[in-house]
């Protein structure tokens, strides 16, 4: 019985630790902005967001995209892992996933559905600094309209107007490690 015992608690430690362990991070590049008066998302939420850096999985996760809202004048769309989110034709709170995501670099793009504006996109691993022609913010470990996020990106598309402020397409991510390694945890502990 306290072998038992034992075991519960350890799996219940286990569950704990990896659910306090960042699994969504910033590549350390990119500089924190102050989220401009004109963001009509995020201004009075968060002081600031970063700016130019790049987003990777620390271990094996499964991920969730929801597309969260725009701004954008122009179509924007969201690429990752094969499928995509339409700021014109999604509705809010549509997401696609991504299965058994290995650490790194995380597979994502914005692009712009517009043939007079070059460079069209912008992906991740390629991000630009602020003030650049295209790039996209992020913000980590928010909860955003009650719901958590590990991450939210935030595409500026730099179109006509004052739109310079990271609020054209937003996508919230959410990740969760991926089952296998739990249960490798767990046959580890047993």
């Amino acid at each position: 019985m306290r072998s038992i015992k034992f075991f519960v608690a350890a799996v219940i430690a286990c569950f704990s630790l990896q659910s306090q362990a960042a699994l969504i991070e910033l590549d350390g590049g990119g500089t924190n902005e102050t989220v401009p008066a004109n963001n009509d998302f995020f201004f009075g939420i968060v002081p600031s967001y970063n700016v130019g850096g790049n987003l990777l999985a620390t271990s094996l996760v499964d991920l969730t995209f929801t597309y969260l809202g725009h701004e954008a004048g122009y179509t924007n769309v969201f690429n990752a892992y094969g499928d995509t989110l339409n700021n014109k034709t999604n509705n809010i709170g549509d997401s696609i996933s991504a299965a058994n995501v290995g650490a790194g670099l995380l597979n994502f793009e914005f692009s712009v559905v517009n043939p007079v504006i070059t460079p069209n996109g912008i992906s991740n691993g390629a991000n630009n600094g602020f003030a650049s022609w295209q790039s996209f913010a992020t913000i980590l470990d928010i909860t955003y309209k009650g719901v958590y996020y590990d991450a939210i990106v935030l595409f500026d598309d730099s179109g006509a107007g004052p739109d310079d402020d990271a609020d054209d397409h937003i996508i919230g991510i959410r990740a969760v490690p991926e089952p296998s390694i739990i249960a490798l945890f767990g046959l580890g502990l047993l």
